[in-house]
């Protein structure tokens, strides 16, 4: 087999997937299959870049948006094939070109949009890619539906669990066969632990706790770390991965360490008592193999909580779902962690790797061309990139609709934050204007007002009225199709007209893609106000964001209707905050 090659295409949508290959090369190598690893995103290098932040950014910040999309794609069949299709659309050229470069005998998907696109190429009898063997090995002992692909030869599963999952849940056509996890073999060394802890400059007196949260540090790892640090008899360590911002917030609190990225993971797993994590990932895996008890606690979203909910079915972690109860495991299992250990130990096989050499020895190869990739390419484009767009625009509707960037006085709140829009000629109205700020009324601007009269927006900016970015006024129904930026519209007009960049944004329409995309990358507020005509026709509730429209009255009645609401959420015993607290400063110098 010297002149075997092998594919691999991993993603570094966190570090598990990277690790994972590293190690199924190594056990190839040793058997003279040279390995190959691309990053799957690297096959279409902005739109990776645009995955890669938009599903750290679920994480991280909205993990609610997350879970939907995971519940979407468990339970709506047709979000496999819209994904599919878009994957070919962006991806599926540069991943050709790979293949046609280093001429695989085995292509090995690591990542769930890797093991999709090879299946499609195969269901669709891709030339590249239609006589050479696709193998993919499933990380997570949940099966999220995108890991499985019918036209896949072979699916390599972490446990029987998954293998289950790959049948029943994903409809998957190729052989299943349970491997067990892949994890280095130094992992399976034992390091003396008073050493490991000395090299560390860790004490030796108190039970460690390690602490993982990923290559990207996300969870709720600083209430982790400050709940074990408060116990006299614990020492946490955390290991925050590229999270700079949450190792230095750990370190301010102090009571135990933080790490920041490091190669040293077996040295602090061997200096460990108990590993705690939130995912199952690679890291859970070594701890594992280093014969340290895995405690799960505070699962991320989407596959994280359904992964360590099969992990702890097959018994390969212990899951706490309090406070008192992981305090108490954490003690237990520093004591007593030998039946832990060996559930753990009982998920690994001898040979993990043997599956995929019989999937070479079997397979037989036949010369490829390029023959008609570039009709099947070009007739899905088009409608690929509208579909994935729209999709996306739905999507950033909803996350739109619940504020983005906004202070957690807008999260939490007894007050009710009101805003308005006006007729121009009542900016200029100074009783208007002062009955605005004493109350702390937010004034809603469009770029079209702006544009006609600026004259009167500058006289109300002047005198101390929160100016809102309304948009650019337009009143397009389309804008979650079209790929319009209302946002940066609005506040490059009312930028003309105030010599200030407003940096607060409440959408008239609904929010589409380019808004939240634009929004995320220049750190601007977006505020999901409810938008009611004159009058109010509802009783608001504590916390409640409302913008009141009297653009279209008179100057006079315009006041009015103000005053007629203040004097109606008083007497609802409801209390205004200021609108400015929603979003901090007015804004800053053009």
């Amino acid at each position: 087999m010297s002149s075997t090659k092998a594919l691999l295409l991993s993603a570094r949508m966190g570090g598990g997937h990277n690790g994972v290959a590293r190690v199924i090369s190594e056990e190839l190598n040793s058997y003279g299959i040279t390995c190959e690893t691309r990053d799957f995103l690297d096959a279409s290098p902005r739109m990776g870049r645009l995955l890669e932040r938009g599903f750290k950014l679920e994480v991280e910040r909205a993990p609610w948006a997350y879970q939907l999309e995971f519940w979407l794609w468990n339970t709506f069949s047709p979000m496999a094939t819209i994904t599919r299709r878009a994957l070919q659309a962006f991806f599926q050229r540069g991943v050709v070109r790979w293949i046609e470069e280093t001429e695989p005998d085995i292509i090995i998907a690591l990542h769930p949009f890797s093991a999709q696109l090879l299946g499609q190429m195969r269901h669709q009898k891709n030339p590249v890619i239609s006589h050479r063997p696709i193998a993919t090995f499933l990380t997570d002992y949940s099966v999220h539906p995108l890991w499985v692909h019918p036209a896949v030869d072979l699916h390599l599963c972490v446990s029987e669990t998954a293998a289950i999952q790959a049948r029943n849940r994903a409809g998957a056509n190729g052989e299943i066969v349970v491997t067990g996890p892949f994890v280095e073999a130094r992992f399976f060394h034992p390091v003396d632990q008073h050493a490991a802890r000395e090299a560390l400059g860790i004490p030796n007196d108190r039970s460690v706790v390690l602490i993982a949260s990923g290559s990207w540090g996300v969870g709720d790892i600083a209430q982790t770390f400050e709940l074990l640090a408060a116990e006299e008899d614990l020492f946490p360590v955390a290991l925050c991965g590229r999270n700079s911002d949450l190792q230095a917030q750990l370190e301010r609190h102090g009571g135990g360490l933080s790490v920041g990225w490091t190669e040293e993971i077996r040295l602090y797993m061997a200096a460990a008592d108990v590993v705690i994590q939130n995912a199952g990932g690679l890291t859970s895996l070594e701890a594992m193999a280093a014969q340290r008890p895995v405690i799960s606690y505070r699962p991320i979203a989407g596959h994280g909580r359904e992964n360590i909910a099969a992990m702890e079915s097959v018994g390969a972690t212990v899951w706490c779902h309090n406070e008192k109860q992981l305090v108490q495991q954490v003690r237990n299992l520093s004591l007593h962690p030998t039946e832990q250990v060996t559930k753990q130990l009982d998920q690994f096989q001898t040979a993990p790797h043997q599956p995929i050499l019989e999937l070479l020895h079997e397979a037989r190869l036949t010369p490829t061309t390029r023959h008609g990739v570039w009709a099947l390419r070009l007739t899905r484009t088009a409608a690929m990139l509208i579909v994935l767009f729209v999709v996306a625009n739905l999507l950033s509707g909803v996350i739109g609709y619940h504020g983005l960037n906004l202070t957690r006085t807008a999260n939490k709140s007894d007050y009710v934050y009101l805003s308005t829009r006006l007729p121009a000629p009542a900016l200029l109205n100074p009783s208007i204007d002062s009955m605005i700020i004493d109350e702390g009324i937010g004034v809603v601007v469009t770029g079209q007002q702006a544009i006609a009269h600026p004259g009167a927006v500058r006289y109300a900016f002047h005198q101390g009225v929160q100016v809102i970015n309304g948009g650019s006024g337009s009143s397009s129904d389309f804008n979650f199709i079209l790929p319009e930026n209302d946002l940066s519209t609005g506040r490059a007009d009312l930028a003309r007209v105030l010599g200030v960049q407003i940096n607060a944004y409440l959408p008239q329409n609904t929010m589409n893609a380019v808004d939240l995309a634009w929004a995320s990358l220049h750190h601007q507020t977006v505020i999901p106000a409810r938008i009611l005509a004159h009058h109010f026709n509802l009783t608001p509730h504590p916390g409640a964001i409302l913008e009141l429209n009297l653009s279209q009255l008179s100057v006079a009645n315009a006041k009015a209707e103000l005053q007629m609401e203040i004097k109606h959420l008083n007497t609802d015993h409801l209390t205004l905050a200021p609108f400015a607290t929603l979003h901090g400063s007015q804004g800053v110098r053009a």
